[in-house]
């Protein structure tokens, strides 16, 4: 398949899907459509609109709002006019924002009524554009006439720095659009698809894999306003799903409410049979008979789902073997904010379990040293042109065309790739979000009644989480600051203070940063002789 720049894409498949549904999502009781032609007109207004703010070729837009159909349409359209999109966390406070904005120095900010307080104290204060406004937009029968290239620059995607600084990936259309081609070329897309949006939008997994990629291959989008259950299964019933980005913890929670539904309807021993025939079907004779077993259960998902994809976070094997019974087989894969994001993946017919598949078409994975487990590198078209303004950090992870992932894995003699651990402290919650250690370190180190703060991630051994990451915090009490009040060897006072500042933190941060538990360390931390605290000596002390 071509690589297009964002332009040619937009301009070819709104005349290719012309009348086909591109965007759809209920809104007051009535499912909202937008066309490809819908979508190529609306591109075109907003494009006018910010050519009018002064808007112009690698100049940057700054997108932020919840998951609908106006964030996609801000997408295309920036990129396509050959300005940069610069997506922002809507997860994240309006303090976490503002260093953002301050550093890609954005001319305009798109943006959903829900955020309109957030451009107040910045430079995009007085030039919002109003998504609830795009019906208002000055009409155009055309496109921008600027010319795009490949290798334009299309978006700088934040992700979080160990020491709380800015770190804007810097990625090109090549970068994104290839990634995207490569994708849809293991998965035989098509209008037929129907893909439901249930990621954030500025995360590239569902940049590249829930908005490129179905675009590229006519297919529709279906936005839900909230991630509950029952949004999820009306809007699999009612538009016909074929297939769905999510991370673990959706498949996990998805999988439990099924069996919790089994085991209400008292119907545990036909289910057991049911999985004992399908397993003895797949793995003895050949044929997957889940799909006709579970009939009912695919019923209840629409009947129409083709497979799911996970990524974001390592999924367990068990999770993944369980709906492939079912007739759900659940995709994977693997990469980086920097790599657009996919470097590998399984696919329908190659889809071994346990391991993140095979790199995608016209990418190269390898593992760096002589031993069979090292660091992952990655090479090709998709990855990351570098950190904005940071070629200091760009420097330390692209060496001679190699991307250095900081993973930890091996590629088998076929060529799957397994990932085995991280050579980095970054945590990767559930939900398949970064959460870097020092960032919530620095902020708790300035409690007064903590002397030292350690965060690790830990897997959950039980619940909807098990398996997954989760946020805790090693606190070594300040004891000076307890004996000024006449309570140091008050163990129980001690934990009531500590646990309201744990509590009073996680109210003020987003949520993905929150800690899950703590545990209160009376004597201080192993260290370094550079004093730095050996992570790994209390992972080992604490089992985790």
């Amino acid at each position: 398949m071509e690589i297009l720049n964002l332009k040619e894409l937009v301009e070819q498949n709104a005349k290719k899907f012309r009348d086909s549904v591109a965007y759809q999502m209920k809104r007051d009781g009535k499912y909202q459509t937008f066309t490809y032609h819908d979508v190529f007109l609306k591109v075109c207004a907003l494009q006018k609109k910010l050519r009018m703010m002064g808007v112009g070729v690698r100049d940057r837009v700054a997108l932020l709002s919840e998951s609908r159909p106006e964030w996609s349409v801000s997408y295309l359209a920036i990129g396509s006019m050959g300005a940069v999109v610069v997506p922002l966390d809507a997860m994240l406070k309006k303090e976490d924002i503002h260093p953002l904005i301050a550093d890609s120095e954005p001319k305009a900010f798109i943006l959903s009524d829900k955020f309109l307080e957030f451009s107040k104290g910045t430079m995009l204060e007085g030039k919002e554009i109003r998504m609830d406004d795009f019906d208002k937009l000055p009409s155009s029968a055309g496109m921008a006439e600027e010319t795009v290239s490949l290798d334009s620059l299309l978006a700088i995607v934040y992700t979080s720095g160990t020491t709380g600084s800015p770190k804007g990936v810097m990625l090109t259309h090549r970068n994104v659009i290839s990634d995207a081609t490569a994708g849809a070329s293991c998965f035989e897309l098509s209008p037929k698809d129907n893909f439901l949006s249930v990621l954030p939008m500025h995360h590239m997994f569902e940049t590249t894999g829930g908005i490129i990629a179905p675009f590229l291959c006519g297919c529709r989008v279906t936005y839900i306003e909230s991630l509950k259950s029952y949004n999820l299964i009306a809007a699999m019933q009612e538009t016909g799903v074929t297939l769905m980005l999510g991370v673990p913890l959706l498949y996990q929670l998805l999988f439990d409410g099924i069996m919790r539904e089994v085991e209400e309807k008292g119907k545990q021993k036909l289910f057991g049979l049911l999985f004992s025939i399908s397993r003895f079907c797949r793995d003895i004779i050949g044929i997957n008979v889940g799909r006709k077993l579970f009939s009912v259960i695919h019923k209840k998902f629409g009947g129409k789902i083709r497979f799911f994809v996970s990524g974001g976070a390592a999924i367990a094997p068990d999770l993944v073997h369980g709906f492939d019974l079912m007739g759900f087989p659940i995709i994977q894969g693997y990469g980086l904010t920097e790599s657009s994001p996919v470097l590998t993946i399984t696919t329908l017919r190659d889809n071994v379990i346990g391991s993140v598949g095979r790199a995608v078409p016209g990418v190269e994975v390898m593992i760096a040293g002589d031993d069979p487990v090292g660091e992952i590198l990655g090479r090709g078209p998709n990855i990351m042109k570098g950190y904005y303004k940071r070629k200091d950090l760009t420097d330390k992870v692209l060496i001679n065309g190699w991307l250095w992932t900081g993973d930890i894995g091996y590629l088998d003699d076929t060529g799957h790739l397994f990932i085995t651990g991280r050579s980095k402290d970054v945590i990767v919650t559930g939900s398949g979000v970064n959460v870097y250690p020092e960032e919530i370190e620095i902020t708790l180190k300035k409690v007064a009644a903590f002397k030292e703060v350690c965060i690790l991630g830990e897997k959950m051994k039980e619940g909807a989480r098990r398996g997954m990451e989760v946020v805790i915090a090693i606190i070594h009490p300040n004891y000076e600051y307890f004996e000024k009040q006449g309570k140091n060897d008050d163990e129980a006072f001690v934990k009531q203070v500590i646990d309201a500042e744990v509590q009073k933190y996680n109210q003020g941060t987003a949520e993905f940063k929150r800690i899950a538990r703590f545990i209160i360390r009376k004597e201080e931390f192993p260290k370094t002789r550079l004093l730095k605290i050996k992570r790994f000596e209390l992972r080992k002390e604490l089992g985790i």
